[in-house]
């Protein structure tokens, strides 16, 4: 029988990503998945699926767009009776984090966007019952996303970068919409989103180009001008769309 696993992330590309990596673990039947794997993308619906219970793993991203997923850690569903492993999967966890989200019964922190061999160990592992962690992984030159994040596997890249390309289109009109109407908040959550999946096609500079955007938006205070580089990096991410 299949491993039920709960991803709580509401970005399309990075819950496709998971979804195709979770395809390599082998099964107990060749004919029958390793894990079955059910995606929801706000803390109301993560309520109701952890409610209902019999998951035996639950990977989920911290911001969320109805609040952050430590609401969840803080009424103790990580730590419930019978409550399986729980591993945060964000681009925005700091070292100073990690014990605040062990102590509230997360097992690993994974960052995004996490190399395709990590999350399969991570999630075997704690599938198995295994207590320990896996130790963490030296930092190393930028290389081929298609080995650093994949595997290897280029079908898989190839599959996940087309369906990126494709929501593109959306996130292009929210970020626009976002800098049209003021909103910085908006604007955070797209270039968070963004710089994980950027970073997951091996475009690092458009991937940087997120991640400061993103925390200039968070720093933003009321009644300044929105924070620049959403221009710059919309152009970027059009003409990777350009030239697909």
């Amino acid at each position: 029988m299949a491993a039920r696993l709960l991803l709580i992330e509401d970005d399309a590309s990075i819950a496709r990503f998971v979804q195709l990596a979770l395809e390599e673990l082998p099964g107990h039947d060749a004919a029958a998945p390793a894990v079955e794997l059910s995606v929801v993308r706000r803390l109301a619906e993560a309520r109701a699926a952890l409610a209902a219970g019999g998951w035996q793993l639950v990977i989920s991203d911290l911001m969320l767009p109805d609040g952050s997923a430590e609401l969840l850690l803080a009424e103790g569903l990580a730590q419930a009776v019978g409550a399986p492993p729980w591993v945060i999967f964000s681009a925005g966890v700091h070292a100073d984090h990690h014990k605040t989200l062990a102590a509230c019964g997360v097992v690993r922190t994974l960052r995004k966007p996490v190399p395709l061999a990590e999350l399969l160990d991570t999630v075997s592992e704690l599938l198995r019952g295994a207590a320990a962690a896996a130790p963490a992984r030296a930092a190393g030159p930028p290389i081929d996303p298609v080995l650093q994040h994949f595997g290897g596997d280029r079908g898989l890249y190839e599959s996940f970068r087309a369906g990126c390309l494709e929501r593109f289109a959306d996130d292009l009109a929210q970020g626009n919409a976002a800098v049209a109407s003021g909103d910085a908040a908006a604007l955070r959550r797209v270039a968070h989103g963004l710089k994980a999946v950027l970073e997951l096609l091996g475009q690092n500079d458009l991937a940087s180009q997120a991640r400061t955007l993103e925390d200039a938006a968070a720093a933003w205070e009321p009644g300044r001008p929105l924070p620049e580089g959403w221009l710059r990096l919309s152009r970027g991410m059009a003409e990777l769309r350009r030239r697909a």
